[in-house]
């Protein structure tokens, strides 16, 4: 296709003639690739197929007792990741039939037909991870596929590597497919949505509205919808603008969004899907604060360069990288072409697929085109130094070993593994540590005394805020730094030397940063050499008062240790 004079675009043919055996060729060309490679898939067909599984982007589906890809003479098995903010696992038992609104058109790779992926169908099963994510795996087919959140990916640097280190087996071969707008894009701009539209609009997704009695609701000009059972905002939202786009991009405004749900909120409860208890929309807009303050720092922390990709994104594409796995963007959007320059070695050696390109509206086309003239690409000679990816610490998901400098040889996903690396840590040194709270009024679980050289922490508590940090930390792929007893709490939050003062800011803020000194273990008189200039303990967090704020503790959803 004549899209670009340097870059490889093509048509390719998934949902027309004979589809078991373009399925099979599509399957094969992801295998090889190497780097990156695109797909964007065909909105159109997704569009007249009523935005259902069935009609939605392609992905394979490779059955566990057969099909490995042979490599160097070695047969390897395969496995197939799918991330994707819009897969609707929170729909429940029929979230993966083909009439089910949503992404994922996952089709068998022997014999072209769609795979119900629906719990307890072709053997999936779900879990939950981190505080917003699901996941189907199935003991029958080496597939993966997780509902991604941009929020966990944004607050959790190794979320992508960490989900796949739990699912992938030893000396398997990968094929990772990734979304963009709204898995690694805080924005997106085909549907005009800035990070704080984006947010907002990702938190509609979970959201559930809970009628106390059936009753009509009417917003403006609009016709009434009736509510009698539990709804999904989103849902709720499209079944109220019928079509009018401009008006579902209004609620999009957190103005529009605030009026919209204290309105709603006369008749009927909020709650997160799946999850029991309810919220206030204060409370809502509370955690949409929070999230917008963690997007801003990481924001900060990345540069313009990484124009709104998230670090997950980078890290779980260097260690990819490392084990040789193939990975593929596959998104309805335009704006691929901006990841791509940002991730790929050589962004003129990867290759572009547009699905079914002929079946586009003139739209879509004018959007895809623009997105390769809106993106310059580097110099030739300075390609290979594009891509601001860190480098992953381990061997990058390769065969069977985590850690090129293991004493046996191989890894293990077992505590006991876990704790020998951060036994490993450098446990002399000054480390950042960062802790989040659902709201000011839940405490952290940490018991500190006031030291010449600021806090030191006496003990951690088994339920709280840094338990939950610490948790995260340690499921990192390497590790981040843990907060122990003994460490010295030097500054929270920009505040240093009043000790008093920073146990203020520990209390009532919910986005706390720790710089944090380790001192030498072993030394006499404990970890804490200094004296303390205020010698008394104090609770930063009273587990008792912890229990007091569960019912808040159900506005964040549970995550799975990974």
């Amino acid at each position: 296709m004549n899209v670009h004079p340097e870059l490889p675009v093509s048509t390719f043919d998934l949902n027309s003639g004979d589809q078991q055996t373009s399925l099979q060729r599509y399957y094969d060309i992801c295998l090889q690739a190497q780097d990156l490679m695109v797909t964007t898939s065909c909105f159109s067909v997704w569009k007249k197929g009523s935005s259902t599984n069935g009609s939605a982007k392609v992905i394979p589906a490779v059955p566990g007792s057969s099909f490995t890809n042979t490599r160097n003479g070695n047969a390897q098995a395969v496995r197939v990741f799918f991330f994707d903010d819009n897969i609707n696992l929170l729909l429940g038992q029929t979230a993966g039939a083909a009439e089910t609104k949503g992404i994922c058109n996952l089709r068998d790779i022997s014999t072209g037909k769609y795979v119900d992926f629906s719990v307890g169908s072709n053997g999936f099963q779900c879990d939950a991870a981190y505080r917003h994510t699901l996941i189907h795996h199935s003991d029958q087919y080496r597939n993966v596929l997780v509902q991604a959140n941009i929020l966990d990916a944004m607050s959790n640097l190794d979320y992508f590597t960490s989900i796949i280190l739990k699912y992938k087996k030893p000396g398997e071969k990968l094929i990772v497919y990734m979304d963009v707008n709204g898995t690694i894009l805080w924005n997106d701009s085909i549907m005009g949505q800035g990070p704080d539209e984006m947010l907002l609009g990702t938190m509609y997704g979970f959201t559930e509205v809970r009628p106390r009695k059936q009753f009509d609701f009417k917003w403006g000009g609009q016709q009434p919808v009736t509510l009698n059972t539990a709804q999904n905002l989103k849902q709720l939202l499209n079944d109220i603008a019928k079509g009018d786009n401009k008006m579902l991009h209004d609620f999009w405004r957190k103005e529009q969004s605030e009026a919209f749900m204290a309105m709603i909120g006369q008749d009927a409860d909020l709650g997160w899907v799946g999850k029991p208890g309810i919220f206030t929309s204060e409370e809502f807009f509370s955690v949409y604060r929070d999230y917008m303050d963690e997007l801003h720092q990481q924001a900060a922390k990345q540069g313009a360069a990484a124009c709104g990709i998230t670090t997950s994104w980078f890290r779980c594409l260097a260690a990819l990288r490392e084990g040789m796995h193939a990975v593929v963007i596959n998104s309805f959007g335009m704006d691929t072409q901006r990841v791509v320059v940002r991730s790929a070695r050589d962004p003129r050696k990867v290759l572009h697929l547009a699905i079914n390109f002929e079946l586009w509206s003139d739209r879509d086309l004018k959007k895809f085109k623009a997105q390769f003239e809106a993106e310059a690409l580097p110099p030739p000679q300075q390609s290979s130094n594009q891509a601001p990816v860190a480098r992953f610490a381990g061997c990058g998901f390769d065969l069977s070993c985590k850690d090129r400098n293991c004493p046996g040889g191989a890894c293990d996903n077992s505590n006991e593994a876990l704790e020998r690396v951060l036994d490993a840590q450098d446990t002399t040194h000054i480390f950042e540590f960062v802790v989040r709270k659902p709201n000011p009024d839940i405490t952290l679980g940490a018991k500190v005394t006031h030291v010449q050289q600021g806090l030191e922490v006496a003990q951690i508590f088994s339920e709280g805020a840094i338990k939950e940090a610490n948790e995260i930390n340690q499921n990192m792929v390497p590790p981040d730094p843990v907060l122990r007893a003994g460490d010295i709490i030097r500054q929270v939050n920009g505040i240093r030397g009043d000790t008093k003062a920073m146990v203020q800011e520990c209390k009532k803020s919910v986005m706390i940063t720790f710089h944090v000194f380790r001192p030498t273990s072993g030394k006499e008189g404990g970890f804490c050499s200094g004296t303390s200039n205020d010698p008394f303990e104090e609770e930063v967090i009273n587990p008792a008062g912890l229990r007091k704020s569960r019912k808040f503790d159900q506005l964040v959803m549970s995550r799975m240790q990974l």
